[in-house]
């Protein structure tokens, strides 16, 4: 005999196509169950995924709310007596369902956080794990209001429902890790780009860009003082204070080098050659000064000081797919990007935290300081530099 939740089993799966998120899908799904005359106030489905700063995320969909919310799950959520004490712990780590008669008050009392669940007037919490792909796991919470809470047969209901939920959650989450290691791994602009299909050796496109590379200085000499293990905080301690700068004026990283990152601030129909100047220049000072501070803190704390260098120029590049058949890099190359880099060697030879070319400096909405003229090989002319 056909049931309405067979009904809804069949839309989840043509559902599969219509939906990128679990968020719209918990929406209407929560509204399809409730139609059949299931009393569901509370629908909670937790997803613990792969990602470099999160633990995961809940998407939740409550009594009164018409659609449904996603909350992140951080790391160090996981680590908080709120979670260590609760009963998704249990579904997470021992992957067994959970039932509680919140009409009855010593139910759950290994769980604090039930209370909370009766002074709100749910009288049942149900738990379930709710395993994807190889190794993942999510976890469906449930909560009623009803007197006596759900029936045992409008549980056997809901469970219908958990392998087709199981398998969304997986679709959902292939997608979202993918999006995930792309961008962490190469960026916004060229993760979007490489999951739109630009993926041929030799693609790419001549832009015009304000070019920025950093350095931290004496970082050898460093890692060899401190071990390349503890080295490693160190390296993103630094990187955190020059990403964060960059973004900030709409920067896009191409790549972190060792200890040098090279990035690009674009200029198009938006963004003009001189909008771009300034914003790569308004960054590197606001990156060094961020570092300045991190270096105060840390030789309070009897640590070494950090010093790093930047260097600017604006030109034309390449910027598209470099490399071998099996192995490529979405990067930039050309002339200014060769230009940039001697200029970021000067830096360090003429002990300056900044410097640009007159590329940079006739674009600005302010005078600079010219340093001399400086032969660079590779480059024909004397290049004259500024500060």
């Amino acid at each position: 005999m056909v049931t309405p939740f067979d009904d809804i089993v069949s839309w989840l799966i043509s559902a599969n196509t219509e939906h990128n998120g679990l968020r719209t899908l918990s929406s209407e799904l929560v509204s399809k169950i409730r139609e059949t005359g299931v009393p569901v106030d509370r629908f909670n489905i937790g997803v613990f995924a792969v990602h470099p700063e999160m633990a995961g995320y809940a998407v939740i969909c409550g009594e009164g709310v018409q659609e449904a919310i996603e909350v992140p799950i951080r790391r160090e959520d996981t680590l908080k007596p709120l979670y260590l004490s609760s009963p998704i712990r249990h579904l997470v780590e021992l992957r067994e369902s959970l039932f509680f008669d919140l009409e009855n008050p010593d139910a759950g009392s290994d769980y604090p956080v039930l209370d909370e669940f009766r002074v709100k007037g749910f009288t049942q919490y149900l738990g379930f794990p709710l395993p994807y792909s190889d190794d993942g796991i999510a976890i469906l919470t449930v909560c009623t209001k009803r007197p006596g809470g759900l029936k045992a047969e409008e549980i056997d209901e809901l469970k219908k429902l958990f392998p087709v939920l199981s398998l969304l959650i997986s679709v959902v989450e292939s997608k979202r890790l993918a999006k995930t290691v792309l961008r962490t791994y190469l960026g916004l602009n060229i993760g979007e780009r490489v999951l739109a299909g630009e993926i041929l050796r030799g693609q790419g496109e001549t832009v015009q860009a304000a070019l920025w590379l950093c350095d931290l200085r004496d970082s050898t000499a460093m890692t060899c003082e401190l071990g390349s293990i503890p080295m490693i905080e160190v390296l993103n301690q630094y990187f955190d204070c020059m990403a964060e700068a960059v973004w900030g004026e709409g920067g896009e990283i191409l790549k972190f080098m060792g200890d040098a990152m090279l990035v690009i601030f674009r200029i198009d129909d938006v963004v003009s050659q001189e909008e771009a100047a300034i914003r790569s220049v308004r960054s590197a000072e606001t990156a060094l000064l961020r570092l300045s501070e991190l270096s105060e803190a840390r030789v309070s704390g009897g640590l070494k000081p950090l010093c790093a260098s930047v260097a600017l120029h604006l030109g034309e590049v390449v910027y598209g797919n470099i490399g071998a058949s099996r192995r490529l890099d979405f990067t930039v190359m050309g002339e200014a990007v060769n230009l940039l880099a001697r200029v970021q060697h000067l830096t360090g030879e003429i002990g300056e935290e900044i410097l640009y070319t007159r590329a940079i400096a006739d674009r600005l909405d302010r005078s600079s300081q010219p340093v001399g003229r400086y032969e660079m090989k590779g480059v024909p002319d004397l290049v004259e530099i500024f500060r």
